[in-house]
């Protein structure tokens, strides 16, 4: 059971006790990611991020890394669309010490120029490094294109332009203006005393002080395109994307799980079995589903040899006509939600995906259901709830395709 406190400077602390573990996991959430940056500065959120693990003012740059790597823990963080997560997983025995650490991060980080300096550099090679990956690559550009105007087709590493862009007073901007406790959440799971956690957490965070956020988010529109980059690589990289649905539209995520799951989330979907399984023509596809506040898409991902691209991308067409026509057997919608409870409650395992999965609904959707509301979610899901978010989903009209790979410039699909 969540057990969840706020304290008076706004600060929202949500917790699982889980006696029987040894470890706790630990995270602060940043309610600041992409979506809502500015054009000149995109990619702030992701450098504030980086310069977090840069040194405080009683912490080396290695001080932060080796006292949790010296305890066999882990200390980390992630830059996301919606939001910024910094986290570490220990034995229960040193949480204090990651408590410590997370908080100092926090509020007491340098911001040293030269750091700075420095770190946009290594950004500069992280971006690299994402675009000589093809399918990170055709990602970025569709997103890109179909929600272009609005933040969340920005990528979330910024553009080389914008990187130059950011120094010190951009970065304490952002930072002072969405780094404050009210536009946060603390999540904690493993075996801990939560009340006892609170006064720890307050006595820590008691000098973080309260101030006014002002974050508008609007339903980011959806355009459909086709687009296409050169790119010498041995396979061409397809990504296709679906307007979706937003995470906040509760019935309709579950069911949207469900369909995806036989559409082509696993390795008895039917894109996997008919495309690479029958056909023998690619070695990797999938969907995902990417949900955000207000909007969302359903992405299909494949690889494969520019011969097989049309026919691939054929097949992937026909398969969303028949669903739209056909929908999903009673036996597709059982099994179906049968692999989704066994995923969920073997993912519950690990106290670090727990507390990435509260802390995130807290912060996102400003709540947080129990194991047995999850399980009665996806048992509530129906032929008619799955025929009415495939009639949302899956339209032709409401597609984005992107294509990176050898000459596919002039390519018709």
């Amino acid at each position: 059971m969540y057990k969840v406190k706020t304290l008076e400077n706004g600060l929202t602390i949500i917790g699982e006790e889980i006696p029987y573990v040894k470890s706790i996991s630990f995270g602060v959430w940043i309610n600041a990611g992409s979506r809502i940056e500015d054009v000149k500065v995109s990619g702030v959120s992701h450098f504030i991020e980086h310069m977090m693990f840069k040194g405080t003012n009683k912490r080396t740059s290695k001080e932060i890394a080796s006292e949790i790597d010296n305890l066999g823990g882990q200390i980390n963080a992630f830059t996301s669309k919606e939001c910024t997560c910094y986290y570490v997983k220990l034995l229960d025995e040193h949480i204090e010490i990651g408590l410590d650490i997370l908080s100092d991060m926090i509020l007491n980080s340098k911001f040293d120029e030269v750091d700075i300096d420095k770190e946009r550099s290594v950004i500069l090679e992280e971006l690299k490094m994402y675009e000589d990956s093809p399918e990170d690559l055709a990602y970025d550009m569709l997103l890109e294109h179909i929600y272009a105007g609005d933040g969340l087709g920005m990528n979330i590493l910024g553009t080389r332009e914008s990187l130059e862009n950011i120094g010190k007073k951009e970065l304490l901007e952002y930072f002072n203006t969405y780094y404050v406790p009210n536009n946060a959440v603390i999540s904690i799971s493993g075996n801990f005393n939560f009340d006892d956690m609170v006064e720890k957490i307050e006595d820590k965070f008691k000098n973080w002080n309260e101030k006014d956020v002002d974050i508008e988010l609007n339903e980011a529109p959806f355009k459909s395109c086709i687009i296409a980059k050169n790119k010498d690589t041995e396979q061409v990289n397809l990504v296709m994307n679906l307007k979706a649905i937003g995470i906040e539209n509760n019935d309709e995520v579950y069911a949207l799980a469900v369909i995806n799951n036989v559409f082509g989330g696993s390795i008895s979907s039917r894109l996997f079995q008919k495309i690479r399984e029958e056909k023998g023509l690619v070695y990797s596809i999938y969907s995902a589903q990417s949900l955000y506040r207000k909007c969302g898409e359903l992405g299909i991902f494949a690889s494969m040899s520019k011969e097989n691209l049309k026919e691939v991308c054929e097949i992937i067409k026909s398969e969303i006509k028949d669903l739209k026509e056909n929908y999903l057997t009673e036996k597709e919608i059982h099994e179906s939600k049968e692999q989704l409870k066994g995923s969920y409650l073997l993912g519950l395992e690990s106290t670090g995906s727990r507390m990435m999965s509260i802390g995130k609904s807290m912060l996102l959707v400003n709540k947080v259901k129990t194991t047995d509301e999850i399980l009665q979610c996806i048992n509530n899901v129906s032929f008619n709830s799955v025929k009415k978010v495939i009639d949302k989903v899956f339209d032709l009209n409401n597609l984005g395709v992107c294509i990176v790979g050898r000459e596919v410039e002039n390519i018709k699909l």
